[in-house]
């Protein structure tokens, strides 16, 4: 008998028709399901090396593939997107997959409250793990066509220095840094909550952020350290040993939290979410006159379109060709009046 019990799971062992060792959970701890799982995968190799079928894959073991293989920096966020995708396909194979599913998932996400972006970020999430099966695994998988929904132009929410204090008031400590310590860089959640030691050179006044923790580039750079971010690192310093931001000792792995929602509302901000801490450090920058070009470098941006969307938060660029329209009329005005005199 080639299947035993492990801590009350059964599993399988057994020869592969091409002599490969095969060794694993049936996920069942009732025998018979173990005994057809078991039969079921051998039949499917056996089809595999006689007849040159593809092999299929389980959905559940598809996203730990892909996660292994992609190493996403914000795996919290990828986690919880999975989580829900999980409702509709944890027991199905990637071939099973069909344009039915999606609509379920589409439906029931606007139906909740979701927004279109929400629903999209979940959309694309699926098609990814779809494509990398179709494309890379050579397994069955003939993904469905995913449209994603339409979303509305990106907004730029920020608020002012004095509504920057409420928020910080509002907050507990250890959040309150994390925000002054946003409003200082201008880096994302993830880049902030996931912040290594090893990231940090208060000498040089700097955080090196790698190319794979950025949500928009695949570049590395290098964020300089105003004096008040620099006093915020160094209130961390002997917390942890690698994270920088911490809660009851141990690393933060979100920065968007109920806390923060209701420290918004203590502070009227309505609509505020924790990337609009970004959008605010940009359009002070703009405010107080930082080149577009150079917002671009300190934010990171590998696309000059994402931040020339700042660039109406300041006219001082346009001071110095305001008169040029009116300087012919100016003249020729005088000239006129002059002459009538």
């Amino acid at each position: 008998m080639s299947i035993y019990l492990r801590n009350a799971i059964w599993w399988t062992k057994f020869t592969s028709p091409d002599g490969t060792r095969i060794q694993q959970s049936t996920a069942t701890e009732d025998r018979q399901q173990a005994l057809e799982y078991e039969a079921m995968l051998q039949s499917e190799l056996w089809r595999v090396h006689h007849l040159g079928d593809k092999p299929r894959l389980l959905w559940k073991e598809a996203i730990i593939r892909f996660m292994r293989e992609t190493q996403n920096k914000d795996q919290a966020n990828e986690i919880r997107l999975f989580r829900y995708l999980d409702r509709y396909f944890r027991d199905l194979y990637l071939d099973e997959i069909r344009r039915m599913h999606v609509d379920a998932i589409i439906q029931n996400k606007l139906k909740d409250g979701a927004s279109n972006a929400t629903v999209n970020r979940h959309l694309q999430k699926l098609r990814a793990v779809l494509n990398k099966a179709h494309k890379e695994w050579e397994v069955k998988c003939e993904p469905p066509y995913i449209k994603l929904l339409k979303e509305p132009k990106k907004r730029v929410r920020w608020i002012t220095a004095l509504e920057a204090q409420k928020l910080i008031m509002a907050l507990p400590p250890h959040t309150a840094d994390m925000v002054i310590f946003s409003l200082e860089t201008g880096l994302r959640e993830s880049n902030v909550t996931l912040l290594r030691w090893d990231q940090v050179d208060l000498s040089q006044g700097a955080v090196f952020i790698e190319g794979d923790d950025i949500l928009k580039s695949e570049k590395a750079f290098v964020v300089p350290l105003s004096d008040k971010a620099i006093e915020i690192l160094r209130k961390q310093k002997g917390k942890h040993s690698d994270r920088v931001f911490t809660y009851k000792g141990k690393g933060v792995r979100r920065a968007n939290t109920q806390a923060f929602k209701k420290a918004c509302k203590r502070a009227e901000l309505e609509n505020f979410r924790w990337h609009d801490l970004r959008h605010t450090w940009a359009t002070w920058h703009v405010q107080r006159g930082t080149p577009i070009e150079v917002l671009q470098e300190l934010g990171g941006w590998s696309d000059y379109k994402m931040v020339k969307r700042y660039a109406h938060f300041s006219h001082q660029h346009l001071k110095q060709y305001v008169n040029q329209a009116q300087s012919g009329l100016a003249t020729n005005l005088a000239t006129s009046l002059n002459f009538r005199q």
